[in-house]
């Protein structure tokens, strides 16, 4: 037996085992999948469980009967064909079947031939019921509005749509003559070649401005195709219709928006033009034409932009135009312009690429003429030589000026530089005034023995068994020249005192003039310079904890505050040195310092392999006066003040990461 195209699940329900067995089989035999229940209860499970194509019911079963069942199923509105299988010809038991919706109503015994015949017609029906309730869902669900007319223009049928877009309902449309859309904005030969395509048997394809059910007008992108009856005539016609009302006015504002742009253009001053790829101009203003004197005819025949330059331009020009189109900037945009007569004038050209679709497709631009301003610069040359002398006298004014600013600048340099000088020198300066503490106490307690040591000596002359070797301890004195060193050591400590008592107040005078010096001075400077002079001053701090690796490239030098900048740099050094000693470690840590630039910025960064930061740490470390230092150890204001100085002071950018290996890194950029 042939398979059928689509395998379906029949469901067999009798009472009768037997005739379960045999239908079953048949329905198999038929390439089917077959499910059965021995009562209408079981059947209604399954029904609920499963995915069920069609049933063959027993109409008289014990506990719930086929007529129940079917009483069920149309309740419930299961859309499931059931074929009525009885043992009894009982007319009215068939004619209730059929009036409670099953498909067919079939006698027992079953003749296989005739129950395959009619499994497969019923589950044909089910399948175009099916396929009819698809497509009826689509016309209804979709946006576009669709109207069904008979050939006289009737309508017969419309969906939700065609009901949003127009304002009327479905009901109230129907019988009514499709003229009711009327919107009397098309002529009576546009309408009778609209019908005249149609009932010729051709689709007609156009748009058609119609009237709502409140008279408001709207425009519709409009497909009307005649549908053929079962005679091969035309019984019908359907339109498929779009709604392009919102469409037509963004064209319309369109139109509106590029008359303005071409009347706004046309009052400019300038000439504004547009190029293709080619190099051909496809647009200019008003001021285009008179400035270069060529017409729209023209244009119109094709204007290339080249010949509108000096020959001796052209080649500059070219690659100017190759660099605008790949995107690489220039920085020479004058020319000498040519006119249509052959004379010549100087201009300035500022151009774009034009995108179009993600795709670039031309040049646009602004022209400008300077020849008024290259006049100007005339005059102002001629002014200049005329101002010789008095710029003379300003100048050696301004000469006395800039070497007071340089000595400023250079007093300002020596007060950064001797802040870290101080700072190194109070270590030792601290060893030796100790010291001298220790050493004049020592000295004092030394000369307060000798003292007594000489008295108990004179006392004991004459009277010592041994005054052989008092006589020798006398001698030894003479040698030694005891009195005098008694003599010069306090002089001598006395005079350190007041050595270290002088580097002290140079030192702190050092240290104060640093400070007092420092000034937001912008200038090009080396930031490898900075790096630099902030480690000689943050010497002390990282020394004993962590050794420092530089990663320093050759760097272009950059506008801004070194003296900010190095202080920057402090900060972080700083901050790394203190994270790595909060660690006690065993062996010294390590702090890494590169720098690098692009065309755009120069880059510090600055990482260690210290503890790291936590997450929300990280996220609050710029904050003023945030610290996770001990009371007293920090102030919370070294990373802040470092913000200020990059991101208010120099626009650049400062950032804290935390790699996953462990430590942080610190980078900041500066733009150049």
């Amino acid at each position: 037996m042939q398979e059928p195209e689509t395998k379906a699940t029949v469901m067999v329900v009798d009472d009768s085992k037997t005739v379960r067995t045999l239908v079953s089989s048949i329905i198999e035999k038929s390439g089917h999948t077959s499910l059965t229940a021995a009562d209408g209860d079981i059947c209604i499970e399954l029904i609920n469980a499963h995915q069920i194509d069609l049933l063959l019911l027993d109409v008289n079963m014990p506990r719930k009967s086929g007529m129940e069942v079917l009483r069920y199923l149309r309740d419930h509105h299961f859309n499931i064909p059931v074929i009525m299988i009885s043992g009894s010809c009982d007319i009215g038991q068939a004619v209730m079947a059929l009036k409670l919706g099953a498909y067919d109503f079939l006698e027992k015994p079953v003749i296989p031939d005739k129950l395959l015949v009619t499994v497969k017609n019923a589950l044909a029906e089910a399948e175009l019921r099916k396929n009819l309730k698809l497509y009826s869902a689509a016309i209804a669900q979709t946006p576009l509005s669709i109207i069904i007319t008979d050939t006289k223009g009737i309508i017969q049928s419309t969906n939700e749509a065609f009901s949003t877009i127009s304002g009327y309902s479905g009901t109230s449309v129907i019988g009514r003559n499709i003229s009711i859309l009327k919107s009397g904005k098309h002529s009576n030969s546009f309408y009778k070649d609209l019908w005249d395509t149609i009932t010729s048997g051709k689709p007609w394809y156009g748009e058609l401005i119609n009237k709502k059910s409140n008279g408001e007008l709207f425009y519709e992108q409009t497909t009307i195709s005649p549908i053929n009856g079962n005679n091969d005539k035309i019984s019908h016609f359907i339109g498929i219709q779009q709604d392009i009302t919102e469409q037509k006015k963004k064209q319309a504002e369109l139109a509106l928006s590029e008359m303005r742009f071409h009347d706004m253009a046309n009052l400019l001053p300038q000439t504004i033009f547009e190029i293709n790829l080619e190099g051909r101009i496809t647009y200019t203003n008003r001021m285009g034409f008179e400035t270069f004197g060529f017409t729209k005819e023209d244009m119109e025949n094709g204007v290339q932009a080249i010949m509108l330059f000096a020959p001796e331009d052209r080649e500059k020009v070219r690659l100017n135009m190759k660099n605008r189109l790949e995107g690489i900037p220039f920085d020479d945009h004058e020319y000498t312009g040519r006119k249509n007569d052959g004379t010549f004038f100087p201009i300035c050209v500022y151009s774009s690429r034009i995108i179009e679709n993600e795709t670039i497709a031309g040049i646009r631009g602004i022209v400008i003429d300077i020849s008024d301003i290259k006049k100007a610069e005339e005059m102002v040359l001629e002014l200049n030589r005329t101002l010789e002398q008095r710029v003379e006298e300003r100048t050696n004014e301004l000469a006395k000026s800039h070497q007071l600013i340089f000595q400023q600048e250079k007093l300002v340099s020596i007060g950064q530089l001797a802040a870290g000088i101080a700072h190194e020198i109070n270590n030792p300066l601290n060893f030796i005034t100790f010291n001298e503490c220790n050493l004049s106490n020592d000295f004092n307690d030394l000369l307060e023995m000798v003292t007594d040591y000489r008295e108990i000596i004179e006392k004991s002359v004459g009277v010592s068994a041994d005054a052989e070797g008092v006589m020798l301890l006398r001698q030894k004195e003479k040698e030694l020249d005891i009195d005098f060193l008694l003599e010069n050591i306090p002089k001598a400590l006395e005079m350190t005192r007041q050595g270290v008592a002088r580097i002290t107040a140079i030192t702190r005078s050092m240290r104060n003039y640093s400070f007092t010096n420092q000034k937001g001075v912008l200038i090009p400077a080396d930031i490898n310079k900075a790096v630099n002079d902030a480690l000689l001053i943050a010497k002390s701090e990282y020394s004993d904890v962590a050794s420092v690796e530089l990663q320093l490239q050759d760097l272009p030098e950059v506008v801004c505050d070194q003296s900010k900048i190095s202080q920057v740099i402090l900060n972080l050094i700083m901050n790394s040195a203190q994270a790595i000693k909060s660690q006690n470690r065993s062996v010294p840590g390590k702090i890494t310092i590169k720098t690098w630039s692009t065309g755009e910025s120069v880059f510090c960064s600055l990482s260690d392999d210290g503890p790291g930061m936590a997450e929300e740490v990280r996220s609050r470390v710029f904050e003023p006066f945030f610290t996770t230092k001990d009371v007293g150890e920090g102030t919370g204001l070294g990373l802040s003040i470092s913000y200020d100085i990059v991101v208010n002071k120099h626009l650049g950018s400062i950032e804290a990461e935390c790699p996953v290996e462990g430590g942080t890194v610190f980078s900041f950029s500066i733009p150049r």
